[in-house]
């Protein structure tokens, strides 16, 4: 990848990250301020489509599932610093793969946005329900814009890997062949 295009996706990218930082803060402060709290949940949903998507609000001390760490801010922080680590070093082995610039972007986003969180207020703010009236869907856990976007960064990433070594053991077979 030349200099000029490395810098448009670096531009991109940083675009990318400050929109999605600043509607996770904005949509987490958002609904602190519409939703009542009851202890650490909001007994009102607010349905966005039908009953199999609603906002509610809840407060999540713990991790993904409100699963309870010890230590959970310094875990945060050597989280984040792994996380940059890692998108470092997959930029720098393939520069050309303009894919793992944005999954990297927005798991970066997610980690940094409940961060915010977790070190301003001592927790995460929840609020997207998704309930399908299936298992494991049936509510599936509350969740955020920073979680959403983990989730999808994550996704592309591995997508993209898997398809990548699908194509590179083809393209070897290939050269088996001819040889």
């Amino acid at each position: 990848m030349n200099k000029n295009r490395k810098i448009f996706w670096l531009i991109l990218c940083l675009v990318l990250f400050s929109g999605m930082v600043g509607l996770d803060q904005w949509s987490k402060h958002h609904i602190r301020n519409i939703m009542p709290m009851d202890n650490y949940y909001a007994w009102d949903d607010i349905s966005v489509s039908g009953d199999w998507l609603t906002f509610t609000h809840a407060e999540n001390t713990g991790v993904a599932f409100s699963i309870s760490v010890p230590l959970l801010k310094y875990i945060s922080i050597f989280a984040l610093l792994f996380i940059l680590f890692f998108f470092y070093r997959i930029i720098r082995e393939n520069p050309g793969k303009w894919i793992n610039f944005i999954a990297f972007t927005l798991i970066l986003a997610g980690a940094v946005g409940n961060f915010i969180d977790r070190f301003t207020r001592g927790q995460v703010t929840d609020f997207v329900k998704v309930d399908l009236g299936f298992w494991p869907f049936n509510p599936f856990a509350i969740f955020n814009v920073a979680d959403a976007c983990i989730t999808v960064g994550v996704f592309l990433y591995l997508i993209f890997t898997v398809a990548e070594e699908i194509r590179a053991k083809r393209s070897q077979k290939k050269s088996e062949k001819i040889q």
